[in-house]
């Protein structure tokens, strides 16, 4: 191998040595070098490199007389003439943002009022360099400091809410549900998104814009792409699936179409590693999505997003004293159709989804069929009145009905088969139907007002509600800026096997964030405080009134010597809950909640991540005692007085990942191995009993496992 290795040098630098070598860097007018910019000469496309991290390329010519040229999405097109440049120096190429009216009221328009909110931007490419996110938006998510999950799960926590009352948007539309039923060894562990849909993705950790309805937490706010660089076909292959992904140009400049499907199985990935996957027996998941881009004449642009997925899981799940198996089935279908027109000073969104879905799921002598359906409709006017205030409003119409046909214990503690349990079909729906108004005033250079209200207009004997905010930022200097905001926000929880009903909830929040930039390093802070009213589920047996939560966040990034970037985050959080007038811990009071990675990025050798999380064990209620029950066969447990006393061992996980970006003319190869905790900590994550109750053990999260794959990428 050595020798051949030799050999293909020998033959590779003789031929070089006859080329023209081209160096140089692209920058952005802040100055600041353009990472993955597409350098290539004008008589030969196929032959061509992309920027690194900072800016920089090199390539080779054999024609001084040939045109280099420069494209980037977002920005002027440069060309570059080979024979007006010193080949012996470094040239510096500086990028113009595309000009042209309607590009610049489309990005505007999709540009979300992200400056007067905490707000975290990602794009697809934070979301694969993210070394916890397994390629997935919302898993991504967890690795920032606002990010409360516990649960090793998709679900977006953001700063000690529950997740149900927080919101996921796709091109202005609420997705419900937007992870998978049950995805590898745990429920929920993927979401409902394919990456490479994706243009840009906002988290707000809390006081999320009223420009949206139905959240009393946080927002996740998904847009996907709306130009298309170039036609590419994309296979995929790994441990536990396949896919492939194209993405085709219709029209240049005017329309796309994109077209993805995955089949993801167990076999192989629990076949070689059984002992680390003692709750799954085997899963099946096909989803399939279709995006479509168009833009119809000057004004007019049109966008429509179609996804299916129809998925299977089979493993063992415990409650209390029972083990036994556990099968889910979820199929689902939906789709988002977005129409904007663009006038002189301003755009006008309709906004349009319909979502239906049917789950089944069956453990001991719990049976459950749900089935959803969703209407939602929205109707807004973003008004530019001038350079300094713009103005957001319009009315949105949200329909929810869910079925049930359920089969449950009649004892809560007796889950086996041939326990008693009772039937019972449930109806219900909902309707959401509000108005909003949004304004924002730039009063200086350093000072930046906003407000929003938000109401809904009762239907069925509805209460009325009234959700408003107000936010003031303050820009310090170039570096840093004061962010200070608060409000009252309402949402319907979303029903389950546990609550089959909407309860209305609210929440008032205060926050104060703090953000300091200087070079390659980002500080950011922030202290805040949520009172959270209203009926929610904590568990089946324990329904939360009220909860109090008091935080403190710190987060620093750094990055030196070149390839390499260094964060840490912690948080401290008080948060305790009242039940029944009884006020007691929260399950998310932790002293620390730690997450650091350091990321080594270099496209030239391989990227490798190292991840750190560590927290205090979550709460949960001690059992007392047991009583027989001879009419069950069970014992009946006894909760103690003192509610969520107990507290499982503090949690600690360690990651690594690492891939290989392999570039080949039209193609490119990329080949990843990630190994979840590496050190298989056992992290508690449910008591579990024996039958009498007289001793326990526990259930954990993911043990270590190994995860590999590959993707083949060809523009054509």
């Amino acid at each position: 191998m050595r020798f051949l290795l030799l050999i293909l040098c020998v033959i590779t630098s003789s031929f070089c040595f006859s080329q023209n070598l081209i160096q140089g860097i692209v920058k952005d007018k802040k100055g600041e070098g353009v990472f993955a910019v597409n350098i290539y000469l004008k008589s030969n496309p196929q032959k061509g490199t992309t920027t690194d991290f900072d800016g920089n390329f090199s390539l080779k010519t054999e024609d001084k007389n040939d045109t280099l040229i420069v494209s980037f999405i977002g920005y002027k097109i440069r060309e570059v003439l080979l024979s007006s440049i010193n080949f012996n120096e470094k040239m510096e190429i500086v990028l113009q943002e595309n000009a042209q009216s309607l590009d610049e009221v489309i990005i505007t328009a999709r540009d979300p009022i992200s400056e007067q909110f905490s707000v975290v931007k990602l794009n697809k490419l934070d979301v694969y360099l993210n070394p916890v996110s397994q390629g997935d938006p919302l898993k991504a998510i967890t690795s920032l400091p606002a990010s409360t999950n516990t649960n090793e799960t998709a679900n977006p926590s953001l700063r000690g809410s529950s997740a149900d009352r927080s919101r996921v948007i796709l091109n202005g539309v609420p997705i419900y549900k937007p992870v998978r039923a049950s995805q590898l060894n745990n429920q929920g562990f993927f979401s409902l998104f394919n990456p490479e849909i994706i243009d840009n993705m906002y988290v707000y950790a809390s006081n999320p814009p009223l420009t949206y309805g139905n959240t009393s937490a946080g927002l996740v706010e998904i847009q996907t792409i709306n130009n298309l660089e170039s036609n590419q076909l994309q296979l995929s292959a790994s441990l536990a699936s396949t896919g492939v992904f194209i993405s085709q140009k219709i029209k240049e400049d005017v329309s796309f179409i994109q077209v993805y499907g995955n089949y993801q199985f167990s076999d192989a990935l629990v076949g070689i590693q059984e002992k680390q996957f003692p709750n799954v027996s085997n899963f099946k998941t096909k989803d399939a999505g279709i995006n479509f881009h168009s833009k119809i004449g000057k004004k007019v642009e049109f966008n429509s997003y179609n996804y299916f997925i129809d998925e299977n899981f089979n493993g063992f799940n415990e409650q209390f004293t029972y083990r036994g198996e556990v099968t889910t089935k979820n199929k689902r279908f939906f789709t988002v159709n977005n129409l904007n027109y663009y006038t002189s000073s301003g755009v006008l969104s309709l906004n349009s989804s319909i979502n239906t879905s049917k789950q089944n799921f069956d453990f001991g002598n719990i049976s459950s069929k749900n089935k959803t359906d969703q209407l939602f409709n929205s109707l807004g006017y973003k008004w530019f009145f001038n350079e300094d205030l713009d103005f957001q409003f319009g009315v949105s119409y949200d329909y929810q009905q869910n079925n049930f046909d359920d089969s449950t214990p009649i004892f809560f503690y007796a889950l086996s088969p041939n326990s008693p349990s009772s039937n019972s079909e449930t109806s219900i729906s909902n309707t959401i139907l509000e108005t909003y108004l949004y304004a924002k005033w730039d009063v200086n250079n350093k000072i930046v007002l906003s407000t929003g209200f938000r109401s809904n207009i009762p239907v069925e004997n509805q209460a009325y509600y009234l959700s408003s905010q107000l936010s003031l930022k303050y820009n310090l200097n170039k570096r840093q800026s004061f962010l200070l905001s608060g409000g009252k926000y309402h949402n319907y929880s979303t029903p389950n096997f546990f609550q089959k009903k909407y309860n209305l909830q609210s929440s008032n929040q205060i926050a104060l964030d703090y953000t300091y930039r200087f070079k390659k390093t980002l500080v950011t802070a922030a202290t805040y405080f949520k009172n959270e009213t209203s009926e929610q589920i904590l568990d089946a047996f324990f329904t939360v009134d009220k909860t109090n939560t008091f935080g403190l966040e710190l987060f620093f990034e750094h990055n030196f010597y070149k390839y390499f970037k260094f964060t840490l985050a912690n948080s401290f959080i008080n948060q305790t809950v009242t039940i029944d007038n009884e006020e007691y811990k929260g399950q998310n009071d932790f002293d620390y909640l730690l997450k650091t990675t350091l990321q080594y990025n270099n496209p030239k050798l391989f990227s490798l991540a190292l991840t750190y999380i560590a927290r205090p064990g979550t709460y949960y209620n001690p059992i007392t005692d047991a009583t027989f029950d001879s009419n069950t066969g069970f014992y009946e447990p006894v909760f103690g007085e003192d509610l969520f006393s107990l507290q499982y061992n503090n949690y600690s996980r360690f990651d690594l990942s690492i891939s290989k970006y392999m570039k080949f003319k039209k193609s490119a190869l990329i080949p990843f191995v990630s190994l979840n905790n590496v050190i298989n900590q056992k992290n508690e994550r449910q008591i579990l009993f024996d039958a009498d109750y007289s001793s326990n053990r526990f259930d954990y999260f993911q043990f270590r496992t190994i995860y590999f794959g590959i993707t083949w990428q060809f523009d054509y």
